[in-house]
């Protein structure tokens, strides 16, 4: 597979957990401001934790089980299929695809953080 091919993937998938974590709300505003003291570690929880506990977030899950059992399963055929009509020794491609799996759980925690950092920044310029 290509760079270009890869790239692509990768826009695409970004799309979807950017879209499937970003929760639908009119305003960007916190809860009992007046009571408690607004700083950014503070905002930036609350914008962790109502990132994934809203009804969306169960779809970007179910998009990251999806995409981690295609990539293993793709491995395994392509591995099975060159054992099976190749003639030479069984190779194995479990490495390749855990680390695959791994990348793709690293790049989407960078989402994770970044969508969150970018609500944080929102929630920060609102208030001030």
């Amino acid at each position: 597979m290509g760079y270009s091919e890869i790239v692509v993937m990768l826009l695409v998938y970004s799309g979807l957990i950017v879209f499937f974590l970003v929760p639908f709300q009119s305003g960007l505003s916190l809860m009992n401001q007046e009571q408690r003291q607004i700083n950014f570690i503070t905002v930036f929880k609350d914008s962790l934790i109502k990132i994934v506990f809203h009804k969306k977030s169960i779809f970007a899950l179910i998009l990251l089980i999806f995409v981690l059992f295609g990539i293993w399963f793709g491995y395994k055929g392509a591995e099975d299929h060159f054992s099976a009509h190749s003639g030479y020794p069984p190779i194995s491609t479990d490495i390749k695809a855990i680390c695959s799996m791994w990348g793709l759980l690293v790049y989407t925690v960078v989402l994770y953080l970044l969508i969150a950092f970018v609500r944080t920044f929102k929630i920060a310029k609102n208030t001030s």
